[in-house]
């Protein structure tokens, strides 16, 4: 009997030794197969009066393989709050997080092994797991309290962030995550 386990245990390393070592190249040219997550973004208007509303609608899917997790982000980087942002509704599996200025975030596409504190407020849903071919919706009410350019941030990242295909958009304006993100404009007139 242990003439039969040393024999198999020869066997074993044997096999991973030519495969680790002496052919590696075979374990290093598959291809691993990454999610794709995009976003469309509607505003229900482009100019609105100083005391109105708008609604932010953001749609998600994920086009690639599935994701452990997909967030999808919308980002206020002239407000100190979400005093004047309402979620009218949602249909992502977990609840959307809001975040304030100076929590500490995730930065760089890291996951959250990168930690920075915050600029300004944002609200984040998420799905977990990502299904492909999914698409998921959320409906934000936006009460804009200064006249001028309203600017919002959208974006979304799969989990794990395999390459640039695991976040939309994949290049252009960075944000405080140092990630990229799409820039959104309302005007508010007095």
């Amino acid at each position: 009997m242990k003439k039969l386990y040393l024999v198999v245990a020869c066997v074993m390393g044997a096999y991973f030794a030519l495969n680790f070592a002496v052919f590696p190249q075979t374990y290093q040219g598959v291809p691993v197969a990454a999610p794709q997550p995009s976003i469309d973004v509607t505003l229900s208007a482009s100019q609105i009066r100083l005391g109105e509303f708008f609604d932010l609608s953001i749609t998600a899917t994920n086009n690639g393989e599935e994701a452990d997790l997909q967030t999808i982000t919308v980002e206020f980087p002239q407000n100190q709050n979400l005093d004047n942002i309402q979620i009218k509704s949602y249909d992502f599996l977990q609840s959307p997080k809001l975040f304030l200025p100076e929590q500490e975030i995730g930065t760089d596409y890291t996951g959250g092994q990168t930690m920075i504190p915050s600029k300004y407020p944002f609200i984040e849903a998420y799905n977990r797991p990502a299904k492909p071919g999914l698409t998921h919706s959320m409906t934000l009410q936006i009460t804009p309290t200064t006249t001028g350019a309203f600017t919002i941030y959208t974006k979304t990242v799969a989990m794990p962030h395999i390459n640039e295909l695991s976040h939309f958009p994949i290049d252009g304006t960075t944000d405080h995550q140092n990630e990229f993100v799409l820039e959104h404009t309302v005007m508010v007139i007095p």
